[in-house]
């Protein structure tokens, strides 16, 4: 098959979308041909076996008439169209969808629901999505793929059986924003040095990327001055995609608060590394045994919930295996592949 895939950016060093680097790989060993139009590309070395084309341009004009140019001509040459979380690449599309007849998708995974996806919906053939709670629009060309976490990558490693540390090693990765509720992990360090003799560190990974995401970091790194933590937790700012498995693998316990909604991928990327995880996102209820998830979101409940798994078996076998078994990448691209080059 000759598949089109339609995206935002491929950057395998790309804190935010590096994870899809490895879809491109996957889909490139699988089809005749891949091409992939993208507004940005990175530095990195471009997946293997396949074409990339950037649309981008200094004038939003000139980025569509350049969009419209490069997908008229590889559309044509295509067998499928693979648009990636970008509802308004679909509509920019619309003139060609519907004058040439190509099996059409998009991947969107977020709680927000804009008029652009509705349009988009309405546009494509299939809607591929992580879960229920990645795409709210009711629809019956939605299927449910999973969070495709690239589970080679993100594994306990080599030394994967090792012996319990004295020292519990605590992570969160993720943009540094008010989302994410880092100020209630920050309290609940401070319960764990008041009351907790065993020896622990908590590392958060990631930068502020808005104004206001950094007007909110200022406040948080106030804050763990005035609480006396800062031999506790520890920033280690952005790091690229690529970076973040050795990360996850120097540590025992990934905690996230996030009240998305949403399956975030950095919790899976934990699991799928063995890590034990303290989840407080609410799309992570059904898939978690109860007690990774915390239903009550305070200082309190977070320091005792750290205490009470801290003796979890490192690598967390079961955690892991959930990500095996509902959201491998393999499988998700497996199933997206047979879905876009089945005869219509």
């Amino acid at each position: 098959m000759k598949l089109l895939i339609i995206t935002s950016k491929v950057d395998k060093d790309d804190e935010n979308v590096g994870a899809f680097y490895g879809w491109f790989e996957k889909f490139a060993q699988k089809n005749e041909k891949l091409v992939i139009l993208s507004r940005g590309v990175g530095s990195a070395p471009l997946p293997q076996g396949s074409e990339v084309y950037s649309f981008d341009a200094p004038r939003l004009i000139l980025r569509v008439w350049k969009y419209w140019t490069l997908f008229a001509y590889h559309y044509a040459r295509s067998d499928a169209v693979f648009f990636h979380m970008m509802p308004e690449f679909v509509l920019a599309a619309a003139p060609f969808l519907l004058s040439l007849k190509r099996r059409s998708s998009l991947w969107y995974a977020h709680k927000s629901v804009t008029w652009k996806l509705r349009i988009a919906e309405r546009l494509v053939d299939f809607v591929f999505t992580s879960s229920a709670d990645g795409f709210r629009l009711p629809s019956k060309k939605v299927l449910y793929l999973g969070q495709a976490i690239d589970t080679e990558r993100f594994s306990p490693g080599a030394d994967a059986i090792r012996e319990k540390r004295h020292t519990l090693n605590m992570v969160t990765v993720g943009r540094i924003s008010a989302v994410k509720n880092y100020e209630t992990m920050v309290y609940a360090c401070e319960i764990l040095k008041r009351t907790w003799d065993r020896q622990w560190t908590f590392t958060i990974v990631g930068g502020p990327l808005l104004p206001r995401d950094h007007t909110y970091f200022s406040s948080l790194k106030k804050l763990v001055r005035e609480k006396g933590l800062e031999s506790f937790i520890h920033f280690y700012g952005s790091h690229p995609y690529n970076e973040i498995p050795d990360i996850l693998r120097e540590h025992d316990m990934f905690i996230n608060l996030s009240g998305t909604g949403s399956l975030d991928k950095a919790v899976l990327e934990a699991m799928s590394a063995g890590l034990t995880v303290i989840v407080a996102n609410e799309a992570y209820r059904p898939i978690l045994p109860p007690q990774y998830f915390l239903a009550h979101v305070s200082p309190e409940f977070l320091a005792h919930r750290i205490q009470a798994l801290a003796n979890d078996a490192r690598p967390n076998s079961a955690l892991r295996n959930i990500v095996l078994k509902d959201h491998d990448v393999e499988k998700t691209v497996d199933t997206i592949q047979t879905i876009l080059s089945a005869r219509q």
